[in-house]
């Protein structure tokens, strides 16, 4: 048995695209909470059993607790120091539970993201979501980055 890798693209249409190209149509493709492509292939010159899934945009949003949640009884000026709270941008597609299921038995993750900051953002919101190594391309090069998240 090879490794696993878990490859995320930051949409699906892209998702299928790039699975339908590195498994030269031989995809077996089934639905979770979000559509994955699975393939035997090989990653870093060992075989590999390699599925291939995305996010839909962001992973996770940033807001204000509740009590700073109305305009009207909020000065402005509180935002500035107030805590912030990190929620699940789309919880009823469940992405972050998808990657955390689909991560399961992975030894590698790679993202297949937009190089911009917003594409940057994304891939560390999916490193929070989904344990393992994951190698990302950057304007600058490549980074490699060792995470422990949701073990």
């Amino acid at each position: 048995m090879g490794m696993g890798v878990l490859m995320v693209a930051e949409k699906p249409s892209l998702a299928q695209s790039i699975a339908a190209f590195l498994s030269h149509g031989q995809m077996h493709s089934r639905r979770a909470a979000l559509e994955v492509h699975e393939w035997q292939g090989s990653f870093q010159g060992s075989p590999a059993t390699v599925k291939m899934t995305s996010v839909i945009g962001h992973v996770y949003s940033l807001d204000f607790p509740a009590a700073y949640s109305s305009w009207d009884r909020v000065d402005p000026v509180e935002l500035f120091d107030a805590d912030t709270v990190k929620l699940e941008a789309n919880p009823k597609a469940h992405v972050c539970r998808h990657l955390q299921q689909e991560a399961k038995g992975c030894d590698f993750l790679v993202l297949w993201l937009d190089c911009d900051r917003e594409g940057e953002n994304i891939c560390f919101e999916v490193g929070m979501s989904a344990p393992g190594v994951f190698w990302y391309s950057s304007a600058t090069g490549w980074l490699l980055v060792q995470t422990n998240c949701c073990r």
